[in-house]
């Protein structure tokens, strides 16, 4: 099993909260998720539980964490993202049909997903002026959309 996240839950938007940077290098592409990037764990629907994992399983939540942030992100393409998460299952010590069950519900729902909307968008704006002050603020590899609309207002 990889090196894990350290969490915190956090009932009132009832996410789980990272509490220190989590690090990572996986199919070539260093991956930096800041402290207070907040996720609801893999997103398995209820029917898909039996055959693969709930959503707060060990198992499946750092790879959920991984793909969250580089969904909102976007530091490489979407198809290099998903099969990000299905290697992080694999390494994680996922087996290989329940890892495949998991990437193909990604790659077909994920395009759905991609875009981020006005309340993603705003999301980003607060966790970067969160840590953005940090030394390794551009290893996390923010938008620089939402950098320049943060720094262009002041920052405050």
């Amino acid at each position: 099993m990889l090196k894990q996240p350290k969490l915190f839950p956090n009932a009132i938007v009832n996410k789980y909260e990272l509490t220190w940077d989590f690090e990572i290098v996986t199919e070539g592409v260093d991956i930096v998720v800041p402290k207070y990037f907040r996720y609801d764990g893999a997103s398995i629907p209820a029917p898909a539980w039996q055959a693969t994992f709930t959503p707060f399983h060990p198992d499946v939540m750092m790879p959920a964490l991984v793909h969250d942030w580089l969904y909102y992100n976007h530091q490489v393409e979407i198809e290099l993202v998903d099969d990000i998460f299905y290697r992080l299952l694999r390494d994680n010590g996922v087996d290989n049909l329940r890892a495949n069950l998991m990437w193909g519900a990604v790659k077909a729902a994920g395009r759905f997903f991609w875009e981020n909307d006005k309340e993603d968008l705003d999301y980003l704006e607060k966790l970067y002026r969160l840590v953005r002050n940090r030394e390794n603020k551009d290893r996390y590899q923010f938008p620089q959309a939402i950098i320049d609309r943060v720094e262009n207002t002041g920052g405050s």
